[in-house]
């Protein structure tokens, strides 16, 4: 896969087996994995959860994306669209928006400004009309991303236990 965005402070590249140890690392902190549906617990499954993210940019062309800080080339993060084909809160064959980031890069814009690209990218280059997005309900973190970039809530609902919090957001609703 070729596909590279940037942004101001970031770039925006396929995920690849030699991201697993900043990736694990990543996944590792009990405050990122909180609101994980299936905590990463070794470096192995890091790996292997890479993989199959590679094998969706294989199957779908899109995928959640590593994150990396341009004046460090330090990965910080994972985010981008991807297609969800199985059903989730009703909804199949639709993209989504996710993101994760280390702890120690929260709270300075990056889940946001990487979002952006992305929506940009979803909306322009992919011609998608709607990208939804979830979050667990009390990731308030998350939350607020989602809500600053424009997406609208849909509904609550439950998944793997945990109250969710459903979005949207259309194209003329970018900010």
């Amino acid at each position: 896969m070729n596909l590279i965005l940037e942004t101001e402070r970031l770039i925006l590249r396929p995920l690849e087996l030699s991201d697993v140890d900043g990736f694990f690392a990543m996944n590792d902190n009990p405050n990122v994995s909180k609101y994980l549906r299936i905590p990463l617990k070794t470096r192995g499954e890091a790996e292997a959860y890479i993989r199959k993210i590679i094998n969706e940019y294989q199957k779908n062309g899109i995928g959640r994306f590593a994150v990396v800080l341009k004046n460090t080339n330090n990965l910080i993060g994972f985010s981008g669209l991807k297609l969800r084909a199985n059903a989730e809160n009703g909804y199949e064959n639709v993209y989504d928006l996710g993101y994760r980031f280390a702890e120690e890069h929260w709270h300075q814009g990056f889940a946001t400004e990487a979002a952006q690209a992305w929506l940009k990218y979803g909306f322009n280059e992919m011609k998608l009309s709607v990208i939804h997005a979830c979050a667990v309900k009390d990731n308030i973190g998350s939350n607020k991303v989602l809500q600053k970039l424009g997406f609208e809530f849909t509904n609550e609902y439950m998944a793997n236990n945990e109250p969710h919090n459903w979005y949207k957001i259309e194209k003329h609703n970018l900010k």
